[in-house]
């Protein structure tokens, strides 16, 4: 019985071994994961990471401002890309014009790991499209040794006789007509046609006395460069240049201000799907979102990547605004056809 026995184990071996003695590929193992993000906004370790672990390939592009991110997915990229970290109020509006499926939950084991704050936020109700990637406000930066006064009000945009040295208008429009309307009174979501025609008033006037338009990036180099002494800005981005120069602050004005979401989005016809939901599912896990977090400085939604935080950045107000601050803030909410206010608004200020 035992020749017959090492005999037939011979035959199985022999006819089977390509399955017994070679073990088999891990899933996504020589797929490639297409992945279009904001510029300098993942650590390439984190990248290298997630491919050592999948044995995929990870091919990143990024863009410099959403209206152009969303022209390229239009113009046909969505079939190019497999994920995309997109700006919270362009979820609905990329899901309407067919770019994205619902999000398949039952592939991703570690969405408990959310705060439950970003379980049902306004821009993406039940999370039904999206998975949050980081967040953060948008405020004023400002070089402290510049400055003629205080920086805590939108006035130094707004008011001429408050203007406290040369200020850049950020390139966004959302944020900055935000802004405007909240120097006014009003929500930066609003429809109201009044109250965009005085914001447009308002931006009229500060583009005149002001030195220009810059994206992020370029409005916190030409302040540390000298050329301007204040703009409209996102916290992390703050934060990093801040490395650079100790004289970089940032304040969010007394007014409010928006508080964002950036999310992560699986296209609809893009290749790759079951490699994308893993690598948000990897995005999830505590350490890995912790990495995300310091390397970017922008809050993590991730509740239980917080103790692999450093204290010094759980403790930041620029990281993680204080409650009594978090309440004047505002999601920019996805407006639909009423966008088209805006539209006008932004082509005036831009042209005249």
């Amino acid at each position: 019985m035992k020749r017959w026995g090492i005999l037939l184990l011979a035959l199985l071996l022999l006819g089977l071994g390509v399955y017994v003695l070679r073990p088999r590929p891990a899933p996504g193992a020589g797929e490639t994961l297409y992945f279009l993000n904001w510029a300098d906004y993942i650590p390439e370790d984190l990248l290298k990471k997630f491919a050592a672990e999948t044995g995929a390939k990870v091919v990143l592009d990024t863009f410099e401002s959403p209206e152009a991110m969303l022209a390229k997915l239009k113009a046909g990229a969505d079939r190019e890309f497999s994920l995309v970290v997109a700006p919270d109020y362009y979820v609905l509006q990329m899901a309407r014009e067919g770019l994205l499926a619902p999000l398949e939950k039952e592939r991703l084991k570690n969405l408990a790991n959310l705060d439950p704050f970003f379980l049902d936020p306004p821009y993406d109700p039940g999370l039904r499209y999206s998975v949050p990637y980081l967040w953060g406000t948008t405020g004023l930066a400002y070089r402290e040794d510049l400055v003629k006064g205080p920086v805590d009000s939108y006035a130094v945009l707004f008011d001429p006789a408050r203007q406290v040295g040369p200020f850049l208008l950020l390139d966004e429009m959302r944020e900055t007509i935000g802004a405007a309307l909240k120097y006014l009174g009003y929500s930066v979501n609003t429809t109201d046609p009044k109250a965009l025609e005085k914001a447009q008033g308002l931006l009229l006037e500060a583009k005149r006395r002001s030195v220009g338009f810059a994206g992020g990036v370029e409005a916190l180099n030409r302040i540390l460069g000298g050329d301007a002494a204040v703009a409209l800005a996102y916290s992390g981005d703050v934060l990093q240049a801040r490395q650079e120069d100790e004289r970089l602050r940032y304040a969010i004005p007394k007014e409010g201000g928006t508080l964002w979401t950036d999310a992560l989005v699986v296209l609809k016809r893009g290749p790759a799907q079951d490699l994308a939901y893993r690598f948000i599912d990897f995005l999830l896990e505590p350490q890995n979102a912790a990495s995300l977090a310091q390397y970017t400085h922008y809050a993590t939604p991730v509740a239980k990547a917080l103790p692999f935080l450093p204290e010094e950045m759980r403790q930041d107000p620029t990281v993680f605004p204080p409650e009594e601050v978090r309440e004047k803030l505002e999601y920019l909410k996805d407006l639909g056809p009423d966008i088209a206010l805006y539209d006008r608004v932004w082509t005036e200020v831009k042209a005249r």
